[in-house]
């Protein structure tokens, strides 16, 4: 299935940690990916008819490495809108705040996803769906939301079982 995903991402610091968040966003622009806003210890970003999810599977790899962990992030899936008459776009503003709320609510060295955009990811059987573990979130607003949370590689990976 060729599916295209709007896929809008935040990542937070536990601390200000700038190196931290300008590797993953030099990452994310290589993806393609453009940068909406970000500072010393946050940033949030945009993909545009994204052909798979190697932007969240490089936020799930940048929130293993650093130690002790240092960022969260949260993906979201977005809506592409027409801004004016100038042909260009823009992602409607529920997706991102839905990525932020998302990230803010995560725990450092977690990886969360809307559970729109981990129902699509499931339906595209794109990775990381076999790592996708229902969970339910507190917001920073204090209201409950439904989330996946990304598993380790390795669980995923001891449950498949031995090579045939």
């Amino acid at each position: 299935m060729n599916s295209r995903f709007h896929i809008i991402g935040c990542t937070i610091a536990a601390q200000p940690e700038p190196a931290a968040v300008d590797e993953f966003l030099d990452w994310a622009r290589r993806y393609g990916a453009e940068v909406l806003s970000r500072d010393a210890a946050r940033a949030t970003f945009l993909q545009f008819d994204a052909l798979g999810a190697q932007l969240i599977l490089q936020g799930c790899r940048s929130a293993a490495v650093r130690r002790p962990d240092q960022l969260r992030f949260g993906f979201a899936s977005g809506v592409k809108e027409a801004n004016g008459g100038d042909g260009e776009f823009r992602a409607g503003s529920r997706g991102i705040q839905q990525a932020r709320d998302l990230a803010a609510a995560a725990r450092p060295g977690q990886v969360l996803i809307s559970s729109q955009l981990g129902s699509l990811l499931q339906l595209a059987r794109l990775e990381p769906h076999e790592r996708l573990q229902a969970t339910r979130v507190g917001l920073p607003d204090g209201r409950p939301a439904s989330a996946y949370l990304v598993g380790p590689l390795r669980a995923a990976l001891a449950t498949q079982g031995p090579p045939a």
